[in-house]
């Protein structure tokens, strides 16, 4: 029997095994819990709660009267039962059951309370305030844990410890340790941000939103987890980025690895990220930029110029793969303008010019010809 099938967030807390995943992650623990969360999607509200719970242990609070925790823990209890209410409850024991149970039940309880909501209560209640700073030791250094959260109807521009650049939409939310762990720069996302990132190859920068994790080694892209229905869509503009879930089985090693691992993506391509379906989409963004510098930009200006070679000039100038038949294409003349136009209206032009078609498959151009008359 799966012992972890009837597991409530406390169960969870308390339990050695899952601690020491959150807290001190290996191979195989973090292959034992995303093969079992995978195996119980029902249970993954729970799991992320209790989660949240055991890293805001590693949090030191800001010292507060009695009379106030006396007042938040009544709030939070109230609280914590009325968001539960939906939650399997714990099972009922009879009354020969060991006293230490209901200690343990207790406890739980008063951890919940003075780990997570006095800070919450206390810090963000203040006026409202959009960055929420929480002081913690780790190694002898300390950090704090900032969050922002735009409640403007502009986009708010933030700028990082190690120089990189957030353009975070309205409504949106980040958070973030300052300085950045030396190992990695981790950020939490809720809603939409473009990310200038500062390259560091022995620092990665690591976005996590919607169960999506984003890694970078120094490029600039957009995040986007404000949706309904919890994807998670990532279009780069700069660079490479790989992608992956929190859920892939290999999780651990993609995060400690300081190379990229997980689906690559370059200059205008993009994914979107279903978790409710496991299923990860690659294709083009919607209108794809130029990414050579000016200087470089071609004149988009051809006469009887070979079809090949106006899809080599295409594919470099916007960073696109275009694959095609070069011995099919390759006695195609073309002569153009297509100046001023988008990618996919020079296509088009393209295509009907030289008897041919193209799709967007996996993030390329796939050019679709059986040659040019004669």
């Amino acid at each position: 029997m799966d012992q972890y099938s009837d597991f409530s967030i406390d169960d969870f807390v308390w339990d050695d095994y899952f601690r020491q995943w959150i807290l001190s992650p290996d191979k195989d623990n973090t292959l034992f819990w995303n093969n079992w969360i995978n195996a119980h999607p029902d249970m993954a509200e729970k799991v992320e709660r209790a989660r949240a719970i055991l890293l805001f242990m590693q949090i030191e609070e800001p010292e507060i009267s009695d009379e106030e925790i006396s007042k938040i823990v009544k709030r939070t209890i109230a609280h914590y039962n009325g968001e539960n209410s939906h939650i399997q409850k714990l099972p009922r024991r009879s009354i020969s059951a060991p006293f230490t149970t209901w200690m343990r039940f207790a406890a739980s309880i008063i951890l919940i309370t003075l780990l997570g909501w006095t800070a919450y209560s206390i810090l963000v209640n203040k006026k409202e305030k959009s960055q929420l700073v929480q002081q913690e030791t780790t190694k002898g250094k300390s950090y704090s844990v900032v969050e922002k959260i735009n409640r403007t109807a502009r986009t708010m521009e933030l700028i990082l410890s190690d120089g990189s650049h957030i353009s975070l939409a309205p409504k949106g939310r980040v958070r973030y340790s300052e300085p950045f762990n030396e190992e990695r720069r981790e950020v939490y996302l809720t809603g939409e941000a473009f990310f200038d990132i500062r390259k560091n190859p022995d620092q990665p920068f690591l976005v996590f939103a919607n169960g999506l994790i984003t890694k970078v080694l120094g490029t600039s892209f957009r995040v986007n987890a404000s949706g309904d229905k919890g994807e998670v869509t990532v279009e780069v503009k700069t660079g490479k980025v790989a992608v992956f879930a929190q859920a892939d089985p290999h999780v651990f090693k993609k995060l400690e690895d300081k190379s990229l691992h997980g689906m690559i993506l370059k200059p205008n391509q993009k994914i979107i990220y279903a978790g409710n379906e496991v299923k990860m989409v690659k294709t083009l963004v919607e209108k794809p930029e130029i990414v050579v510098s000016v200087s470089e930009t071609p004149k988009f200006v051809f006469e009887d110029t070979p079809a090949s070679d106006v899809l080599n000039t295409l594919g470099k100038a916007y960073g696109i793969d275009i694959i095609y038949d070069t011995t099919l294409l390759k006695h195609c003349l073309l002569t153009a303008v297509l100046e001023g136009l988008t990618l996919h209206d020079k296509l088009d032009i393209i295509c009907k010019a030289v008897e041919s078609s193209y799709e967007i498959v996996d993030g390329q151009v796939l050019i679709h010809s059986n040659g040019c008359k004669n």
